[in-house]
């Protein structure tokens, strides 16, 4: 079982002064950047519209570098300042709690076979240790599939069944640990409307709530320890566990996967003490006070129409600013392990999901600036939006600054390039050094670790993964940035992003489809390269990163979501973390559970679950149990186009066209009927 490993300070730092420190450091690390391209713009004692827009990008970028700088410093001089303590023994655990804690999946449209293999793996390991709280799973299903839909009951129906001691009925008083399933038919205010719509019905039943993805995994101890922290402090409101992602085999994730597992720890240890009882919470992987929640965490509708408007999209920011401005605290668990996620695959899954998540993010303006928001919620707010709108800012920069030296280059007879070359020379190193000493800093201070340094397979293969993943990164990065500008502009121009289901299998990309999607990046890419070439070949040495990332933008999308590149990297020993070399229980468990339940399932895979209704009493009646339970059951109006299908006699389920099953399975009427071939009028 993953151990939990606090981290205990020599001395507790001075949260404002921590504060002052790291806004001083990023101030004046921004004065000097700031200056610097000040002399050199005006250089020829004069500056052009290109030159000031240019210096205005510059002065907004290098702000946003020079915090992130220093946050990921004073993370490295905490991470210096900790030791390392043995995890507390059984015997200094608090006794068993009355209360029960609901761990909740949301799922939308996911693999019923992954999601159900996480919760028994995790049900099972809790079953096996020793317990200080009462548990019970809920499946939240928001799923619009109607085969998917059917194949979540199937896989609950099962597990129960299999599992044997499984409730019924939810039963506070209980010592088992119950599985619930709840389908919901209109999926209002989507993953946010499936949480608040669990705390409605069944929310003052549990002291607390475990919010997960459809991908989340967490560790038997670290649940137990997240309730025991939950109970040590009666303000605290939410405790988010960071998850690591692990389990992809591809290049692109195994790039993502080796970064958060050797640089995320420093950068964690930075935000925790910058932010202290005013932390953030990402959504999932976090434990949070259910009556705190239910009482102040009530999304607001947004003014105007959406993209920008009506129903906040990233609900997790907004929750924890809420909760801060009632006075809990909302805090980051830095050093608790056993908490796991999975990250996409391919670059394309990326930017498909940081689309959803741009348009979230930029909503936040409207909550950045309401009353009675903390100023550090605030920042958390100004920092995911720069997360993504610095894309088109980035780009906005690097086209002014070149307009700006071709003219000046057309003006001038070349002296005063020469006097400030030195310059341009010192300020470019010094911009890249702010953005590499942190990785540096990480690996170097991994290494110094015995432990973690073996887990990792030793100092070589550390340092040239790490070497390997910041050239790819740094060649990822244009790439990136245009499609993170491409969404900030659909945002702003009113486009609403769809809310489709992630794709969380490892599919890879092909020739075709990536040629179908980065070949305007292959032209731009062609094109600059082309364009600097006549102008100036001296700046293809100095653009080359962003040159090769958008030229080759075909090949790198196919390669980076291959599997077998990344299975070669790892024979090789590069981009491994942890636990691949020594796996967590926790992974194993959920890799056997989803060999179990497809096993279960093959024994029939031909049959559609769909038709198993029709001839199947006992998944009928479970079905119509389902909705009825959680009041979710609808009839079909006369004016719907299912109409027509629900009132037809001795129908068989080939019948009935795919886009009429969702609605139809959500009438109870209709399935009771079904069995006996007479649907009603």
């Amino acid at each position: 079982m993953a151990a939990i490993e606090p981290v205990v300070h020599e001395s507790s730092p001075n949260i404002t002064f921590v504060r002052t420190r790291v806004l001083a450091a990023s101030l004046l690390i921004w004065l000097i950047g700031c200056v610097t391209f000040y002399v050199i713009m005006i250089a020829d004692n004069s500056i052009r519209f290109f030159e000031a827009l240019s210096m205005l990008l510059f002065c907004v970028l290098f702000g946003w570098i020079a915090f992130s700088f220093s946050l990921a410093m004073e993370g490295f001089w905490g991470t210096l300042r900790s030791r390392r303590v043995s995890p507390p023994t059984l015997e200094k655990l608090p006794e068993a709690s009355s209360h029960r804690t609901a761990i909740l999946m949301p799922i939308y449209n996911e693999s019923p076979t992954r999601v159900f293999a996480a919760i028994a793996a995790m049900r099972e390991q809790l079953l096996e240790t020793p317990r200080i709280g009462k548990y019970d799973f809920f499946v939240l299903s928001d799923s619009t599939d109607s085969d998917i839909w059917l194949e979540e009951e199937w896989c609950w129906s099962e597990l129960v069944d299999r599992l044997g001691d499984v409730n019924g009925d939810a039963d506070p008083s209980s010592d088992q640990i119950g599985i619930y399933y709840r389908h919901r038919s209109e999926n209002t205010a989507r993953k946010a409307g499936n949480v608040a719509d669990f705390c409605e019905h069944w929310g003052v039943q549990y002291r607390y709530m475990i919010v997960l993805d459809a991908d989340s995994l967490i560790s038997a101890s670290t649940i137990d320890e997240m309730v025991r922290r939950m109970d040590g402090d009666n303000a605290l409101g939410i405790l988010q566990v960071p998850p690591v992602p692990v389990g992809r085999q591809s290049l692109f994730a195994r790039l993502q996967q080796f970064a958060a597992a050797v640089y995320g720890p420093m950068f964690a240890e930075g935000f925790d003490r910058f932010a202290g009882d005013r932390g953030n919470y990402w959504g999932h992987n976090a434990i949070i006070r259910t009556s705190a929640f239910m009482r102040h965490c009530s999304l607001p509708i947004l003014n105007g129409l959406p993209p920008l408007g009506g129903e906040i999209l990233s609900h997790d920011f907004v929750e924890a600013a809420l909760m801060v401005r009632a006075g809990w605290k909302v805090k980051l668990a830095n050093d608790l392990g056993g908490s796991y996620e999975e990250c996409p695959t391919t670059l394309l899954d990326f930017v498909k999901r940081d689309h959803r998540w741009c348009q979230g993010n930029l909503q936040h303006w409207q909550v950045m600036l309401a009353e009675r928001i903390h100023p550090i919620s605030r920042m958390h707010f100004l920092s995911g939006i720069l997360s993504y709108v610095a894309a088109p800012l980035w780009l906005l920069f690097l086209t002014t600054t070149v307009v700006a030296a071709i003219i000046n280059a057309q003006s001038s007879d070349g002296s005063i390039a020469v006097d400030t070359r030195s310059m341009c020379v010192a300020l470019f190193v010094g911009s890249m050094g702010l953005l590499l000493l942190p990785k540096a800093l990480s690996v170097a201070t991994l290494c110094l670790n015995g432990e973690k340094r073996r887990r990792l397979g030793g100092v070589l293969p550390i340092v040239i993964s790490a070497a390997f993943e910041t050239v790819l990164s740094t060649i990822l990065a244009p790439l990136i940035a245009v499609y993170h500008a491409r969404c900030v502009l659909s945002v702003l121009t009113g486009h609403n992003v769809k809310w489709n289901a992630q794709q969380r299998s490892e599919t890879g990309v092909s020739w075709s489809e990536a040629t179908a999607q980065m070949w305007p990046l292959t032209l731009l890419g062609l094109a600059t390269t082309v364009g600097l070439g006549l102008v100036e070949p001296g700046w293809l040495i100095w653009f080359s990163p962003l040159l090769i990332g958008w030229t080759l933008s075909i090949p790198i999308a196919v390669v980076m979501g291959s599997r077998l590149v990344g299975r070669k990297l790892a024979k090789a020993g590069l981009l491994r973390i942890s636990s691949e070399r020594l796996p967590e229980p926790i992974l194993s468990r959920h890799q056997y559970w989803i060999c179990e339940i497809k096993a279960m399932r093959s024994e029939r895979e031909h049959e559609s679950l769909f038709e198993k209704l029709f001839h199947d009493p006992k998944f009928r009646d479970q079905h119509i149990e389902i909705l009825r339970a959680a009041a979710n059951d609808r009839r079909v109006p006369a004016d719907a186009p299912e109409w027509g299908e629900r009132c037809k006699s001795n129908v068989s389920a080939e019948e009935i066209e795919k886009p009429a099953r969702r609605r139809l399975l959500c009438d109870d009427e209709w399935v009771e009927k079904i069995g006996a071939g007479s649907p009603t009028q």
